[in-house]
């Protein structure tokens, strides 16, 4: 207790100095309205100051929730797109008021693995069986086309990446609706070939390359470059064209799963004309 004592003792005009500065400012601003909306202001500016910081932490670590927010939000207006569809007619119904079925739906996910400079590359894709994951699914990216799912496991799958020579798309210019497939030949990961096109085709440069929808696994107009350039390949009279791709797969991080609902029965048709025309 003495101890307390003395302290307080040798510093009592500090203190005492203390207690009159504080007193002091408490009647400049009770007293005082233009110093009061100052010290109002000062304080408001500091809280403000003090939640917006909060905020911004908050919001950053908060980042992964929002983004796959998004995705799915963004997964649902693709299921809700016309090219998600097959329209539904009845002779009762009109041209300009179609109904459609849905055929495709999205499934987001996250890319965990990312090859982009070997000679085959692929993705690997936090969703799996349990997802909803399959074999020959198509993967899609922000701006273009990612690759086919070509392995699943419950939780993980493997995409055969677009930059993969194994992987060929059905695409077609979208001025003429000339088609053929769409392959990466293991150099540049910004160029891939358009072939199959016939020589009487007009081909020009900055001409659209999308998906044909002739495969069951990508819907049709799905964007996936633009014609850089071409030349004749003289032994077949088709040409070659080095199509731009939209896809940036050093910059990309979420991807959609495309979902044919039709797919099934697509290919029991297909089985069963097969056998059809095998039998004597």
């Amino acid at each position: 207790m003495r101890e307390i004592f003395d302290f307080f003792l040798k510093r009592l005009f500090f203190l005492c100095f203390i207690f009159l500065e504080a007193f002091a400012f408490f009647l400049l601003f009770a007293k005082n309205d233009f110093h009061r909306s100052i010290y109002k202001g000062s304080s408001l500016f500091i809280v403000g100051k003090i939640y917006q910081i909060r905020s911004e932490i908050k919001d950053y670590f908060s980042l992964k929730q929002v983004n796959e927010q998004l995705a799915q939000e963004n997964a649902s207006l693709k299921n809700a797109l016309e090219i998600s569809k097959n329209p539904l007619k009845t002779p009762e119904q009109e041209i300009e008021d179609p109904v459609y079925e849905q055929k495709y739906t999205y499934i987001p996910a996250r890319i965990i693995g990312n090859s982009l400079h070997e000679k085959k590359n692929f993705l690997t894709l936090d969703k799996g069986t349990l997802d909803g994951i399959e074999p020959d699914m198509g993967v899609l990216l922000p701006n273009g086309i990612g690759g086919v799912i070509i392995s699943v496991s419950k939780h993980f799958s493997t995409v055969r990446s677009l930059l993969n020579p194994q992987t060929k798309i059905n695409a077609r210019l979208k001025r003429n609706k000339y088609f053929g497939t769409l392959i990466w030949h293991g150099q540049d990961h910004r160029i891939a070939l358009l072939e199959d096109i016939p020589k009487y085709v007009s081909i020009l440069r900055g001409d659209i390359v999308e998906t044909d929808g002739k495969s069951a696994i990508f819907p049709q107009g799905i964007y996936l470059g633009k014609v850089k350039d071409y030349q004749l390949d003289a032994e077949n009279g088709n040409y070659k064209i080095r199509v731009e791709l939209a896809t940036d797969f050093a910059a990309s991080d979420r991807v959609y799963v495309v979902k044919n609902l039709l797919k099934k029965e697509r290919e029991d048709l297909k089985k069963e004309t097969l056998q059809k025309e095998s039998e004597p």
